[in-house]
């Protein structure tokens, strides 16, 4: 797959290759392999794990759909891949989807994490990091109520609008002032020929990058997390992998799965307010009683502020109150969570611990 680079337009690939072909582990270098085990129309589960790794714990990494090529989580990979089995969701570009293949949503979304939960049990412990705290934790619950042994041990949600409004920003205050048909009608565009997506409604990067641009530009002016990152990147390769690549790598998305998240997860709140479905049923999280919870934020997250997160913990009453664990990290912004020194020093020794934890057994030993 291509090399990542700043933004190409509609010359973005289907998908783009974390690039990781050995870690430095004990002052040794140890080869990753990488694989896809699952393929879905619009998601490919990739594994990286070391090549003396299958016995390690497997993790289910769950990228969002925020436009970003899940290459934005590459440091996050990197800090798992000593201690477990990395499982990726490797979401297609849309452009790059025959519009054959049908419309993709947010219960389509969450239908394509069951599945891979399901492909990945039993054992399996799950990070779900921005928009797709949502769809994985209705995943879960759906497991919880009908395969129990499908259900993941933990779960640790990471920057996640569970509830936009427990504390709003100007980016849920944004989305919120807006109606659905604003969006249909202003950023909802057909792809064109020859793309193999001819035909298809997506929401496209380019327009995901102007809000991107605009974004850095006021971190830029007021000083905010991302002018530490243009001015001193501290990513784990920061030489061949800029942040700024990663972060202007945009894909487009399906236009149902946009509208729905702008929908469900910002204006309407379906899951808070009990109405969010899932594969035709209603979504019970109150099901969840065997997965042990951990709810990440950073204290300077302007997209999704403090609050937003730990509202899971009163969304799923049913888990134990000693497998729970939340976690601020002060002086945060939003990507520092995964990206760079603070993930590396603050926020994966936290991570690790609770799924070394609850990862063997969820909360029946606890």
């Amino acid at each position: 797959m291509p090399r990542p680079r700043l933004y190409a337009g509609a010359d973005q690939p289907a998908r783009l290759s974390l690039e990781i072909e050995a870690i430095r582990h004990r002052r040794q270098l140890i080869p990753i392999i990488s694989q896809d085990i699952l393929q879905m129309p619009f998601c490919a589960v990739t594994r990286l794990a070391r090549s003396d790794g299958a016995h390690l714990p497997k993790v289910l990494v769950v990228a969002p759909l925020s436009s970003h090529f899940p290459i934005l989580l590459r440091d996050l990979v990197l800090g798992l891949l000593p201690r477990f089995q990395v499982f990726m969701t490797d979401w297609v570009n849309a452009r790059h989807v025959p519009a054959e293949r049908g419309p993709f949503d947010l219960e389509e979304n969450t239908s394509h994490i069951v599945e891979a939960m399901r492909a990945l049990a039993p054992g399996l412990n799950v990070i779900a990091l921005c928009q797709a705290g949502v769809p994985a934790l209705v995943a879960c619950a759906y497991h919880s109520d009908d395969d129990q042994d499908c259900a993941p041990r933990s779960l640790v949600l990471m920057a996640a609008p569970v509830d936009p409004v427990a504390n709003l920003t100007r980016v849920s205050r944004l989305i919120r002032s807006r109606t659905l048909s604003w969006y249909e009608r202003n950023v909802i565009t057909r792809v064109p020929s020859p793309y193999v997506g001819k035909g298809r409604l997506v929401y496209p990067g380019s327009v995901q990058l102007l809000g991107l641009w605009a974004y850095l530009a006021r971190h830029l002016r007021e000083g905010g997390e991302l002018l530490g990152k243009v001015l001193a990147d501290d990513g784990a390769d920061p030489v061949r992998f800029p942040f700024l690549d990663l972060y202007s790598a945009v894909m487009d998305l399906p236009a149902e799965v946009f509208l729905d998240i702008m929908r469900h997860i910002y204006q309407e709140r379906t899951l808070v307010n009990g109405k969010l479905r899932a594969r035709n049923q209603a979504v019970a999280l109150q099901s969840i009683r065997t997965t042990a919870l951990m709810t990440v934020e950073g204290e300077n997250d302007d997209i999704a502020a403090p609050g937003q997160t730990q509202r899971a913990h009163d969304l799923c009453p049913s888990v134990p109150a000693d497998a729970r664990r939340r976690l601020v990290v002060p002086a945060c912004g939003h990507f520092s969570l995964f990206h760079g020194a603070i993930w590396r020093t603050r926020v994966l020794p936290e991570v690790q611990a609770f799924i070394d934890r609850f990862g063997r057994t969820g909360t029946h030993a606890h």
